[in-house]
């Protein structure tokens, strides 16, 4: 499941909350407070109108006001009602290639958390890439020979691309190599794999995700989230993503 109105946000778990088209059929693209018969039911909304419409929801759901506002100025722009044309034809750039990849052996870090909470002051995963390098995890992760990559890995997802998911990062260990007390293993299966492309910076890599984000949502490629990682080799090369397609 990874449905979301593309005027508010909100997920579309059930047929009921669907809108409508001009022929009365139901749509998964817009819930039916944003759409019905066809035509947004605030035709003369604005984005930042809708943020504050959206606000006082989320805050009774226990988001801070400021954190839910942050929240869905990063969000929103990148639902269909609110892209620009020029917005959507650069973010439906494609995979580099495909690739089918064996079961992946990890052990290191985990945690959970979601896309939402990752744009907020409660974010997780930018402390547990701090923690993996200030507590030296790499160098104590004995790894196959010429193999030093680090896996960041998306796992156990709840609900797609809106609800939990655990995030990982690790590295791949010599078979025999036992995992200490305080870290932890990740088998993530064998799969096929659309690959994209990133520079080390960490805006570049979360544009990219901005642009996966919208290939599937334009159906251009089927997720199967089984399990999703970044691979980060030398400073001088390049950040793959994998991204599990059927």
């Amino acid at each position: 499941m990874d449905k979301a109105c593309q005027s508010c946000g909100m997920p579309l778990e059930h047929e009921d909350q669907y809108g409508t088209d001009a022929q009365h059929h139901k749509t998964d693209e817009y819930c039916k407070y944003c759409y019905k018969e066809g035509e947004f039911v605030q035709p003369e909304l604005t984005m930042e109108g809708m943020i504050q419409q959206c606000v006082p929801i989320l805050v009774e759901e226990g988001m801070q006001a400021e954190e839910a506002t942050s929240m869905l100025r990063n969000y929103l722009p990148h639902l269909k009602r609110w892209k620009s044309l020029e917005d959507i034809e650069l973010q439906l750039d494609g995979p580099i290639r495909e690739e089918y990849r064996g079961e992946i052996h990890l052990i290191g870090l985990k945690a959970r958390t979601n896309n939402q909470k990752e744009q907020t002051s409660h974010r997780i995963i930018p402390n547990m890439w701090e923690r993996f390098w200030s507590e030296g995890v790499p160098g104590r992760i004995r790894g196959h020979e010429g193999s030093a990559s680090v896996y960041g890995c998306y796992t156990d997802y709840e609900n797609g691309a809106l609800g939990e998911y655990t995030f990982f990062i690790g590295k791949e260990a010599a078979v025999d190599f036992q995992t200490p007390d305080d870290l932890e293993e990740l088998v993530i299966p064998a799969a096929r794999y659309a690959i994209f492309q990133a520079t080390q910076e960490p805006s570049s890599v979360f544009r990219v995700w901005q642009t996966i984000w919208a290939w599937a949502a334009a159906g251009q490629g089927e997720r199967t989230y089984t399990g999703d990682f970044e691979v980060y080799g030398s400073p001088d090369e390049p950040v793959l993503i994998y991204i599990a397609i059927k």
